[in-house]
């Protein structure tokens, strides 16, 4: 399973209606066993963590089943407060 293909079933886990951010998804593809290996052979050797996560958003903003609501803050995996888009599962 390549990263889109686990950013495509994370979303299709979510009920029509709910709300979430890259950093749901991306915890999800950090923490889930079934998704971890994609995640970590995703980055690049010449990416960063910034740039990769920010990658991974742009992934979730083209996905047909979701609709941007708006900027949002959550915490990094670092465990400060970001700024990233706020979406909605259709």
């Amino acid at each position: 399973m390549n990263l889109e293909e686990c950013i495509t079933e994370i979303i299709g886990r979510l009920t029509a209606g709910d709300y979430f951010d890259s950093h749901t998804v991306i915890n999800d593809l950090q923490v889930n066993p079934k998704y971890h290996l994609a995640y970590l052979h995703g980055c690049t050797p010449d990416s960063t963590v910034s740039l990769y996560h920010s990658r991974i958003a742009k992934m979730i903003g083209a996905n047909s089943g979701v609709k941007p609501v708006g900027p949002i803050k959550s915490h990094t995996i670092y465990g400060k407060l970001s700024e990233n888009k706020l979406w909605q599962k259709q």
